[in-house]
């Protein structure tokens, strides 16, 4: 598969390793979850997998928290990891696209990172990154577009860490064996496994199907759940339970990418510029519009809705699968994506009448677990 070399991501990696003056790699990942970390999670849910050399400790968590939420991470010291990623939306932003400390538009809606741990590729539409230790380092020093700036300022970003009073101790706590534990590489993998500590399970339709509480939800929802799992919607072949992430293939475990009818600029099967999703790694024209299927998990809490935020409201997402693609009618984004050339073939349209709609909504509503966001709501609340 061709890839371009505009990428950042190797970039980025080697960049934030020469700054921290390590020669230390970035975690791969282990095949199996270190099982020290107390998860705390129901017997029916398995632990997300973690790097073999960034095991799950209370302490790295807890560095890793403070880390997330500091806006000593941006270069203007306005903007932490919580801007974008906020718990009381369930750690998005509710804009449409994010906005970094330049105040421009990005081109991309801000994903939750809620059980990201989970999923088999972080980006949108990028097949490389499949580490949280790797996916942050884009918003701290990518560039294309800029988030938190901290490109080029690397030694001054460690430098005023080691300025407050409690990072040194927490760097320390958390990597006991690092001689010099204030560095680049210690950060991204304190923030990782913070992120990867954001497990989610709790929601009433998880206590419904693998709980064993046949009340967790109602009728309406239950109904709900029978047309999205039923082959004439056919929304599990996309949004599998229980992480209702994509799949990936069989085999060579290439990431699943699909292109949902939203656009079809001219009638051509394009996608806005810079929004043409698979196809900037591939330049192959089949891939274009092609982007990753988000969790589901949380989604009535996550609005804007698609890669590009373009869509408010889940009335009209279900709207736009029933129709089997989206028809804009004027514009320069005018074109039928009902008949995108590239549209995934199981995007196919369906009938829903309004009490379909209304059972579906009650599901996806059943989907959500605020403990986890508003457990860390009241943390990032109180001094420490």
């Amino acid at each position: 598969m061709q890839r371009r070399s505009s990428s950042a991501i190797g970039f980025l990696v080697g960049l934030a390793l020469v700054a921290s003056g390590s020669t230390a790699q970035i975690p791969v990942a282990a095949e199996e979850p270190v099982a020290a970390f107390a998860w705390g999670l129901p017997a029916w849910s398995a632990p997300p997998p973690v790097p073999a050399d960034n095991p799950m400790t209370e302490a790295g968590v807890e560095l890793g928290r403070h880390l997330f939420f500091d806006p000593r991470l941006s270069s203007t010291g306005t903007m932490s990891c919580a801007s974008c990623h906020d718990p009381s939306l369930a750690f998005t932003d509710g804009r449409t696209v994010a906005i970094g400390i330049t105040g421009d538009r990005h081109r991309r809606n801000t994903p939750s990172i809620l059980n990201a741990a989970y999923r088999p590729i972080l980006n949108w539409s990028s097949p490389q990154v499949h580490l949280l230790e790797f996916q942050l380092l884009r918003p701290l020093f990518g560039t294309d577009p800029v988030e938190m700036g901290q490109a080029g300022r690397e030694a001054a970003l460690l430098a005023a860490l080691a300025r407050d009073p409690q990072y040194p101790d927490r760097f320390a706590q958390a990597f006991p064996d690092d001689p010099a534990p204030l560095r680049l590489a210690n950060l991204a993998r304190a923030l990782a496994t913070y992120q990867r500590s954001l497990v989610s399970t709790g929601s009433a339709y998880e206590r419904f199907r693998f709980g064993g509480d046949p009340d967790a939800i109602s009728a309406t929802a239950r109904r709900g759940a029978d047309l999205f799992f039923s082959d004439a919607l056919g929304c599990a072949s996309c949004h599998a339970a229980s992480t209702f992430n994509g799949l990936l293939t069989d085999g060579d475990r290439t990431p699943v990418f699909a292109n949902t009818g939203l656009y079809n600029l001219d009638g051509t099967g394009a996608y806005p510029d810079g929004n043409e999703g698979f196809f900037r790694f591939t330049e192959v024209p089949t891939d274009t519009g092609r982007f990753r299927t988000p969790s589901l998990r949380n989604v009535t809490l996550t609005a804007p809705y698609m890669h590009d935020g373009s869509v408010a409201t889940l009335e009209e997402v279900l709207a736009i699968y029933a129709a089997g693609g989206r028809l804009i009618t004027d514009g320069p984004l005018a074109g039928d994506g009902r008949a995108n050339p590239y549209k995934d073939p199981r995007v196919t349209g369906f009938m829903l009448g309004e009490d379909d709609q209304a059972a579906l909504l009650a599901f996806l509503d059943s989907l959500v677990d605020e403990a986890v966001p508003q457990r860390e709501a009241v943390i990032a609340r109180t001094p420490r």
